[in-house]
């Protein structure tokens, strides 16, 4: 549809903005669209794995400055809130160390190149990560190791390190690794310990386990876990299992306990994990592979069966169309086996080439994941860099399956009560209109959603907590803005009522778009305002009124009327764009006996007879009504309809009389007139 330029915009509030509560005024409710008519905001969780281990991702090397490291990871946030992700899976632990001041262990080497060397200038860096992921809306989740004391990557045993402090719960590994022993109590209790002191001094939204629990065969040169002296000493102590099991059993406990502890200190933290991608070969039929309930002695089935997670993202790092390991194969059998209804979002990787084949299988393995699990979609992407240093990948998300922004799925079995609404006021000038909210409780609050609409199309941003202003412009694409909502999200994804006010923008579009010519006509002085409906076929709010104008005053001005014009000063379409029409300053012509001298005539485009008055257009005529009794001195008792006028007439029609008939629209005049 093709519009012209403005000529002006008319703003007027209304008489105090809609509360979020219900009301009992008739009048107010009248103003006010109920929100379940607002479509809400897509859910979907995207993240991406961001790794400190070796400098796999963050930061490039040790030994940067501070400025640096920070420089580095604004750029990485501002990456994935421009690329519509909503979480981070931010690595904390890559070998019994710390991103973040613990007194349990010591500064990783991956900072600073020293094990147990503070950044200096000093900062905590998971304190700076997860302040600058929320200010872009993204959730933090904690990345943790649980099992590997030493990394072949990460520098020397240092006298800093866990090897050294705690050598009794470790084992060497012959690839050069150090290990926990996961049968080891004081391990799980040195691990919980680890976890709980993040969660309880930082303000995390998960805490995330990859697939490292015994340690893969490679480490250890494809030798048995050296554990004989722990293994021994159960055996000893009466204990029945087999050495698998018994294994299982020490991993079994620990996750199990994490969740809890998680759960008794903050509920809303959720507790992800990412397991290797195949449970056991033969699970479903068609798999082969690496089994590893029987190596890594990982029972990834039976925690997600216990709902031991909140969310678990099993690593399905193969193509679609692989037999023995294909993506939707696996997702399908992991679905099947979700009995306590939690998150299941895989995890993603299939190459790090930048081949147009490599970024339309990430597309569809997105798309798929869509499709198997409408409820709760989402990937976790590995890693970062995947994207990052993939513009095609990155081009194509942006336009494809991440083109709109999304909530993160809620987590009903955490928290089930949504916030309250937020309180919602209006600001306008010329050309936007501000919308500004406040909320009751404010700790109950992550994100904001703002809703707007232009013409009959609702759009929407997410923001984060720390917003609470929103610029938008009052004409997008040609469209008026006539709708505004608000709604507040909390830490579990539950989405508030969304409180709608109603930005009252007029939109008047000048004769030229729609108009010919007008003959000379007899002057007057308008003293009066009248509301008609021009009562043809019903007219769509997506139509073009202008079509529409032109009709009507051809069919006026031609040989069967021989009109001077248009009949009418002022015409509405359903959109609430307001035409201009006749000049208010000649006497309007119209299909009734009375005498129209000194009416401003407004009048609705299409039939109201059959087609609802919404809420939006009786905003638009309130404050054009409002308009024009202060631009001609018009006393709000002389506003009426043709019906009030006319013994022969049903116009303006059924579903406009009313309003009029119950005093509705005088009433909101006077009230924004006293205000004016």
């Amino acid at each position: 549809m093709r519009y012209f330029p403005l000529i002006a915009f008319l703003w007027l509030m209304a008489a105090g903005c809609a509360s979020s509560g219900k009301t009992k005024n008739k009048e107010a409710s009248i103003a006010v669209q109920h929100s379940s008519a607002i479509p809400s905001a897509p859910r979907e969780f995207r993240a991406a794995w961001v790794a400190t281990v070796a400098n796999i991702n963050w930061p490039s090397k040790p030994g940067l400055s501070t400025a640096q490291q920070q420089q580095e990871a604004i750029a990485l946030l501002d990456f994935l809130k421009a690329n519509h992700f909503n979480a981070v899976i931010f690595q904390v632990r890559p070998q019994a160390d710390a991103l973040y001041k613990s007194s349990l262990e010591p500064w990783s080497y991956y900072l600073t190149g020293e094990q147990g060397k503070a950044p200096d200038p000093y900062y905590d860096p998971l304190e700076f990560w997860i302040e600058e992921a929320h200010k872009r809306g993204l959730e933090l989740h904690v990345w943790l190791n649980p099992y590997r004391a030493h990394h072949v990557s990460g520098g020397p045993v240092s006298e800093h390190s866990i090897v050294k402090k705690k050598p009794e719960l470790v084992v060497h590994l012959k690839e050069g690794y150090w290990w926990f022993d996961p049968s080891l109590k004081e391990t799980q209790d040195h691990g919980v310990n680890v976890i709980m002191d993040i969660v309880k001094r930082y303000d995390i939204d998960g805490v995330h386990f990859d697939d490292y629990f015994y340690p893969y065969p490679s480490y250890n040169n494809n030798e048995d876990f050296p554990d004989s002296v722990s293994w021994k000493r159960y055996q000893q102590s009466g204990g029945t299992l087999s050495r698998g099991d018994w294994r299982r059993e020490s991993v079994n406990k620990f996750i199990q306990r994490v969740y809890t502890e998680i759960k008794k200190e903050k509920k809303h933290v959720k507790f992800g994990l990412s397991p290797f991608g195949i449970w056991r070969p033969g699970y479903p039929e068609s798999v082969e592979g690496f089994d590893q309930y029987d190596v890594l002695y990982a029972d990834a089935k039976l925690w997600w069966n216990k709902g031991w997670v909140d969310y678990f993202a099993p690593q399905l790092y193969w193509p679609i169309t692989r037999y023995g390991q294909s993506y939707p194969v696996l997702l399908g059998w992991w679905a099947r086996e979700n009995t306590m209804k939690r998150h299941l979002w895989p995890g993603i990787s299939v190459g790090r080439d930048t081949s147009v084949r490599n970024t339309t299988e990430v597309l569809n393995q997105i798309m798929i994941a869509r499709g198997m699990l409408p409820k709760s979609s989402g990937v976790i992407h590995w890693s970062i860099s995947s994207v990052t240093r993939n513009p095609g990948l990155t081009k194509a998300l942006k336009e494809g399956p991440y083109q709109k922004q999304a909530l993160i799925p809620a987590s009903p079995w955490l928290d089930n009560q949504p916030p309250l609404a937020p309180s919602v006021t209006l600001s306008k000038t010329a050309d936007s209109v501000t919308a500004s909210w406040t909320h009751s409780d404010p700790n109950d609050v992550f994100l904001w959603v703002v809703y707007c609409k232009y013409g009959s199309k609702w759009e929407y941003q997410i923001l984060s907590k720390i917003n609470n202003t929103v610029t938008l412009s009052a004409v997008k694409d040609g469209q008026t803005l006539n709708g505004v909502a608000v709604s507040a999200v909390d830490r579990c994804g539950n989405e508030s009522e969304k409180h709608e006010v109603f930005p009252n923008v007029v939109r008047i579009m000048p004769r030229s778009s729609h108009a010919s010519t007008p003959k000379p006509y007899k002057k007057h002085q308008p003293v009066r305002i009248t509301v008609h409906h021009e009562g043809g076929k019903v007219l769509a709010d997506t139509a073009d009124a202008t079509i529409r104008l032109k009709n009507v005053q051809t069919w006026c001005m031609g040989p069967d009327r021989n009109w001077a014009d248009i009949p009418y000063h002022y015409l509405i379409a359903p959109d609430g764009t307001v035409y201009e029409g006749r000049d208010p300053l000649t006497v309007g012509e119209t299909n009734t006996e009375y005498d129209p001298t000194g009416h401003l005539l407004i009048c609705f485009l299409g039939n109201y007879e059959r087609q609802e008055l919404t809420p939006h257009l009786v905003d638009v005529l309130t404050n054009l009504i409002v308009h024009f009794c202060i631009k001609y001195n018009i006393s709000p008792d002389n506003i009426a309809t043709h019906r009030d006028y006319s013994k022969i007439t049903n116009c303006p029609g059924k579903n406009i009389y009313p309003y009029f008939q119950n005093g509705t629209i005088v009433n909101r005049v006077k009230q924004l007139l006293q205000r004016a």
